[in-house]
């Protein structure tokens, strides 16, 4: 039974992972629903057998142990107290109530999954799963980027191909199956790292008999080189560039033969890198393959010979073996730069966008600094607060978008967190540490953390860590063991309940902390039903066969989940005004601030003729998203429309103050466009005074003298 639920367990947490690294790197939350109902209830399951084997089993044989140390405890709380924070959030009413349960969501999943990998890590064997699960990811989101480049593999968002040399200096980047270049380059930074630091444990073994393990362990080095460097990622490169020099102080000259090993597979990657950047990242299948083989079996031996020669007793081929180190890794150096120089000394555009970017997201942290203002605040405000019109749903940094979710206290959770890794990671096994390292800089200036499976990686990476420092014994374990005979039942299910011998409770107080964790997981999962209910329904009423059909289908997803705004913007244009006026307001109530549904409300004001309720909501729109020209000049047609209406109906006062307000708000946005014409601001959103706007301007001027010429 024992070892059943283990192996199911084990399966599951690399089963997470893969699906993971399919779905976008759980970017969308929508992804994220079926991974956790499967897991979610697998984990109810056998958290529901390891209750009623304690209960209904042989409890008095329970015996208490000795304490989890505290940052392995810190580590698995954390999750669940921002889970928390949001809930609390959720009560008391954030700027998005889905946001916010998103979130929610997140972060219970994330501590589910840090259970898991921990209790794995403290099993026999566990350390081999782990390993093999973050091995397993590495291939996949490698291997799968590198054959949708030579054309094996069809993945249709795998290149991101752009003109712009601020965003790509040969015109094509590789962003993999998370389909954004910089986050994927992160994580090739960080399985390169891994196997970099990883080989100097194994060049402690002297022996030729290591040979074969040796080519084994470096045999990835060539493919994560060269998508890290094919992402064109400046800030992956640095990241990457930082912690390998933290590394190398951490392990100094035991770092030098993995050093001299790396140099051919390395440059290698350079050479690659600069063929497949010319040619867009599109090359010939079968030819492109057999460079890629040559090119990748020509480094391992040649970084093998470099190595042996390094051995040699005569001084003379040592430096003759460091001479060509050294020469491979300035040559590769030298490709990239030549490649890359674009991107590496000019074109900043994008770090000027973020700059603005961060100087609004403080200001509006100012708002709520304290607490935050609910899941999802950066993407539901930034158009009311930004400081030009760049384009950025995500605040490009993981620790502010926590800022303006959770405020400081929310924050200071996170940064207890990520001390409790990088602590266990520098007790049980330091030259995992350059990777957390990787993770920890680069997600300061991106939005990695919005990728559910970065976190997971960072959970699996501590957990990995920790299986290498292995606890001792109990007692009762050792004369089981020393007997030759199973585990006492008691200990077992201890085992499998992830608080064995390391709990911090005794046996009496372990069933209640259970229950809660189970009426956790339980809550999550009927969430996470409810959202890919909604969600699913949402979908299938595009592809309706009538009007009525996707209304019965809308209705239902917004039962489901009352505060999708997409699905309540989506009904309301199939009802009658009155009733879709209903809608919106509703979904307005969950998501305040939404500037989609107030524009939606100010047209549907324009349809019932309402002109008090159309000026409001407009003018409201108008503030809610300040550099939305489509939008805006909408706004202005309706109004200029309605007032027309309103005068010709006989009702010159409602007219002229429709036009007065339209007037106004076309003011407000003729002078925001003149501020940025010809600037040398970012203008992402294309935004300026459009002719459509300027034509309702004129004639809204000549409706208010036609107005006042009446009187």
């Amino acid at each position: 039974m024992k070892r059943w639920v283990q192996g199911v367990g084990e399966a599951a947490l690399i089963a997470v992972l893969l699906v993971a690294c399919l779905k976008s790197g759980l970017y969308f939350t929508a992804g994220l629903y079926p991974v956790w109902i499967g897991y979610g209830s697998l984990i109810l399951f056998a958290g529901v057998l390891a209750l009623a084997l304690r209960v209904f089993g042989r409890e008095k044989h329970a015996t208490a142990g000795a304490a989890r140390p505290w940052p392995e405890l810190v580590l698995i709380a954390c999750p669940i107290i921002l889970m928390a924070v949001y809930a609390v959030h959720w009560l008391l009413g954030p700027l998005s109530v889905q946001g916010t349960m998103n979130q929610l969501l997140r972060w219970g999943f994330y501590g589910l999954f840090a259970v898991s990998a921990i209790s794995a890590a403290r099993r026999q064997g566990g350390r081999a799963v782990l390993a093999a699960a973050w091995h397993a990811a590495g291939a996949v989101l490698c291997g799968s980027a590198l054959l949708a480049v030579y054309g094996v593999i069809p993945l249709p968002y795998a290149i991101a191909y752009s003109a712009n040399p601020g965003i790509s200096a040969t015109g094509a980047r590789l962003a993999g199956l998370l389909e954004y270049p910089n986050t994927f380059g992160m994580l090739m930074a960080a399985f390169l790292l891994e196997r970099l630091f990883a080989l100097s444990a194994l060049f402690r073994r002297e022996s030729e008999a290591g040979q074969a393990r040796l080519l084994r362990a470096a045999f990835p080095l060539l493919p994560y080189a060269a998508a890290l460097l094919l992402s064109e990622s400046r800030g992956a490169w640095l990241a990457a560039g930082v912690a390998l020099a933290a590394g190398l102080a951490l392990e100094r000259r035991r770092m030098l033969a993995p050093l001299l090993l790396a140099a051919a597979p390395l440059a290698g990657a350079a050479l690659l890198y600069r063929q497949l950047a010319a040619a867009l990242l599109a090359v010939q299948p079968v030819p492109g393959l057999l460079a890629l083989a040559g090119v990748w079996a020509g480094s391992m031996l040649a970084g093998l010979g470099l190595c042996r020669l390094a051995r040699s007793e005569a001084a003379v081929r040592r430096r003759l073996a460091w001479g060509a180190g050294g020469l491979l890794a300035g040559a590769g150096a030298g490709m990239v730069f030549l490649t890359a120089q674009e991107r590496i000394v000019r074109n900043f555009g994008t770090v000027s966008a973020r700059g603005a970017m961060y100087r609004d997201a403080w200001r509006l942290f100012e708002h709520a600094p304290w607490f935050g203002q609910g899941g999802e605040t950066w993407r539901l405000s930034y158009r009311a607060v930004q400081s030009n019109p760049y384009v950025g749903s995500q605040v490009h940094s993981g620790y502010l978008d926590m800022l303006l979710n959770t405020g400081i206290i929310g924050t200071c959770i996170l940064l207890v967190l990520l001390a409790a890794a990088g602590w266990l990671l520098y007790r049980c096994r330091r030259c995992l540490l350059p990777v957390f390292l990787v993770f920890v800089l680069h997600s300061a200036a991106d939005l990695d953390w919005s990728f559910g499976l970065v976190w997971l990686l960072m959970f699996l990476l501590v957990a990995w860590g920790l299986s290498c420092e292995r606890a001792p014994l109990s007692s009762a374990e050792a004369n089981s063991a020393a007997a030759g005979l199973e585990p006492h039942p008691e200990l077992v299910r201890q085992r499998l309940w992830g608080l064995s011998r390391e709990g911090m409770l005794p046996a009496s107080g372990r069933v209640p902390l259970q229950l809660l964790w189970l009426g956790i997981i339980a809550g999550g999962v009927m969430l996470a039903i409810r959202g890919e209910a909604g969600y699913r329904l949402h979908q299938e009423a595009y592809y309706a066969s009538s009007p009525a059909k996707a209304i019965s289908l809308l209705r239902s997803s917004l039962r489901w989940n009352p505060a999708d705004a997409a699905a309540a913007l989506d009904l309301a244009r199939f009802l009658q005004p009155e009733e879709a006026r209903s809608v919106l307001e509703r979904s307005l109530s969950y998501t305040p601030g939404h500037s989609g549904l107030i524009f939606a409300l100010a047209d549907n004001a324009i349809r019932r003729g309402d002109t008090a309720a159309a000026a409001q909501w407009a003018k409201v729109g108008f503030s809610s998203d300040k550099f939305n020209a489509g939008e805006q000049t909408r706004s202005l047609e309706g109004l200029f429309r309605l007032a027309k209406r309103k005068l010709s109906s006989g009702n010159a006062q409602e007219a002229r103050r429709i036009v007065q307000a339209g007037l106004a708000l076309y003011r407000d946005y003729a002078n925001r466009a003149k501020d940025h014409y010809g600037a040398s601001l970012r203008n992402d959103r294309d935004f300026r005074l459009t002719r459509e706007a300027m034509e309702w301007g004129r004639q809204l001027t000549r409706l208010e003298r036609t107005i006042s010429e009446t009187r």
